[in-house]
């Protein structure tokens, strides 16, 4: 395996997007009493839901290869950098030490990386080609990294927010990208929501998604569950989700939805963070 293999192997798990699983599972065993003593089990969390999300992207890639050969030919598997044999061992080596280091961790973790992993690949094979099941799996995948974070400490309960936070951005985004997709989405048969209804629908789900997101930030401030901090910092992340239904509606090319996207992500990042400070001091 020469360096370009490589090269294109890391691009193909998307590194950038493990780390965010591993900085939020991370994040969210702070948010549930992470003590000095079991640092070493949030760690080792943290990896393994990283593993898996990249295993998940690899299995993804091998599923999409036709389809990313028109939406997105820049993808190792589309361009022909590694073969499709290598996404499939790339999916079964990472996704099994996530699950072989969940299983060390606790019986709660092990269980949520088997559902984990069967879900990505059942997303991948089929249900992201669904009106709505798919987006809402992923979702689902998303908000289940942050009960994975709190379960590596024993604590669920101060994670709940969260990680619904979590699932109402990602549900959302997945909205978006299937608009951004919906060119190769139709030539590959998926039957996406953007394809099936049109993406105005697909966007307006989104939208109602974000709405009813913005609204939800402000109960746990009122509330009294986070404090200023929290407030200040979900507020500027309000205005991030204002921006991407904007922008969203103005121009609806690929090259935008898929800025709208990035903006989403960021936004699932800034809104953990706030949750974070306006928890502090951590218990």
């Amino acid at each position: 395996m020469n360096s370009e293999t490589v090269k294109a192997c890391v691009q193909m798990t998307r590194p950038l997007n493990g780390a965010i699983v591993f900085l939020t599972i991370t994040v969210a065993a702070l948010l549930a009493g992470a003590s000095e003593g079991g640092w070493h089990f949030v760690l080792l969390g943290s990896m393994a839901g990283a593993l898996i999300a990249a295993g998940g992207n690899a299995i993804n890639d091998y599923f999409d290869v036709e389809i990313d050969k028109i939406n997105k030919p820049h993808r190792p598997l589309a361009r022909g950098a590694i073969k499709p044999q290598g996404a499939w061992w790339t999916w079964r080596l990472l996704s099994s030490l996530g699950v072989i280091i969940s299983a060390y961790i606790g019986p709660y973790t092990f269980a949520i990386a088997l559902f984990w992993v069967g879900t990505l690949y059942w997303y991948s094979k089929s249900l992201k080609r669904t009106v709505l099941w798919g987006n809402l799996t992923v979702a689902l995948a998303t908000g289940l990294a942050l009960l994975y974070g709190g379960y590596t400490v024993g604590n669920v309960q101060s994670v709940f927010i969260p990680a619904l936070f979590a699932f109402l951005v990602n549900l959302a985004r997945e909205l978006v990208k299937d608009s951004e997709d919906v060119a190769g989405d139709v030539q590959g048969n998926a039957m996406t929501m953007a394809v099936r209804h049109g993406v105005s629908a697909s966007l307006g789900t989104a939208t109602a998604v974000l709405a009813l997101l913005i609204a939800a930030t402000m109960v746990p401030y009122v509330e009294g569950v986070y404090n200023g901090s929290y407030l200040l910092l979900v507020s500027f992340t309000d205005l991030l989700l204002v921006y991407a239904i904007i922008s969203m509606w103005r121009t609806r090319s690929p090259q935008n939805l898929a800025r709208v996207s990035g903006t989403l992500k960021l936004s699932m990042v800034l809104g953990i963070a706030a949750i974070a400070l306006g928890s502090y001091p951590w218990r």
